[in-house]
């Protein structure tokens, strides 16, 4: 008997941008976060046939995209912005980490959600969160489709504004997910 596909859905911090005053995610971390999120993905048993859905800025997104594809998943990913406003505000950071240049080799791979017009009062990345829940969700009540699965590199702690992983972990519990979470701060 075949095992259902799985749906996982991430979301996390981006690393910190140098003026941030309280370390969330340092860059110092990403190796740690990378093989911490590879480890929980092979837990799972992430495999080719299942899909995986983010939202591709520098960091957790981008580490959780590399991961999925070299373990031959579906890769989808759910821009908040369009792809040039995207790069500049969530992408560029840690020039030795080569964010935009990995941002556009997993665009290459994926299957890209472009953002949607949103409400002028309304969060764009909130927005994006709701989308990126709402088409996990819909995956994994198709048939065929295992547990919907929700990784999350998250200090556990409110966010800086709507749309941020705090907004996230609020909308997905809802969904019925199985939720593991990585703090970046016990790597």
């Amino acid at each position: 008997m075949t095992e259902p596909a799985k749906t996982v859905l991430f979301s996390g911090h981006m690393t910190d941008a140098p003026d941030r005053t309280a370390p969330r995610f340092p860059a110092d971390k990403v190796l740690q976060a990378q093989d911490a999120i590879s480890a929980i993905l092979r837990k799972w048993g992430v495999r080719s046939g299942d899909l995986c859905i983010c939202g591709g800025a520098r960091g957790g997104d981008i580490l959780f995209a590399e991961a999925c594809l070299e373990l031959g998943a579906r890769l989808e990913i759910v821009l908040a912005l369009p792809v040039d406003a995207f790069l500049e505000t969530s992408v560029q950071g840690e020039p030795e980490l080569n964010w935009p240049a990995r941002f556009e080799r997993l665009l290459a791979y994926a299957h890209v959600v472009p953002a949607t017009p949103t409400d002028p009062y309304k969060s764009p990345f909130a927005d994006c969160n709701a989308r990126m829940i709402a088409r996990a969700f819909k995956a994994s009540q198709s048939p065929g489709q295992g547990t919907l699965h929700m990784l999350l590199l998250w200090d556990g702690k409110g966010g800086d504004g709507p749309g941020g992983t705090a907004d996230f972990a609020r909308r997905g519990d809802a969904a019925g997910a199985q939720v593991h979470i990585i703090d970046p701060a016990n790597m």
